[in-house]
């Protein structure tokens, strides 16, 4: 047993993998350049504090330091204490790893789009099961 979603002028399957496919081409170009920006900042707040100048005064280096960490907090929701100014491993990899996951999703959708767009129609087999009755059972009924 077959149930049928579109006929032969009815082609809502492939409409909604147009739409799919289109949303998600949009959102992973959104995500892609959300990863290269994450990545972009991240390398910039390493450059940022190795130009702190020592010379300066310690209310001028935390000026400066809050600069950094405000940019990089703004950019990748990152938190970085005064005491330890270098990012962790843990805080890089947990600053990009969020939008590498995310454009690996939109690729997914749009892998799911594209079948969609692809299938002329959609057919979802429905299992149809047949039980027969023992004879012993067909005489109590009578």
């Amino acid at each position: 047993m077959y149930f049928r979603v579109a006929g032969r002028d009815v082609h809502l399957p492939k409409l909604i993998g147009a739409f799919i496919l289109f949303a998600s081409l949009l959102m992973f170009v959104q995500s892609s350049a959300q990863m290269f920006d994450s990545w972009d900042n991240l390398k910039h707040y390493d450059s940022c504090i190795l130009k702190i100048n020592s010379n300066a005064s310690l209310d001028g280096q935390r000026a400066e330091f809050n600069s950094c960490s405000d940019t990089l907090y703004k950019a990748t929701g990152i938190v970085v204490r005064e005491d330890v100014p270098k990012l962790t491993a843990r805080q890089f990899w947990s600053g990009l790893l969020g939008s590498i996951a995310s454009l690996l999703f939109w690729l997914a959708i749009l892998f799911v789009g594209y079948v969609l767009y692809r299938s002329g129609d959609l057919v979802i087999p429905i299992e149809e099961r047949i039980v027969t009755e023992p004879e012993h059972q067909r005489k109590r009924r009578k």
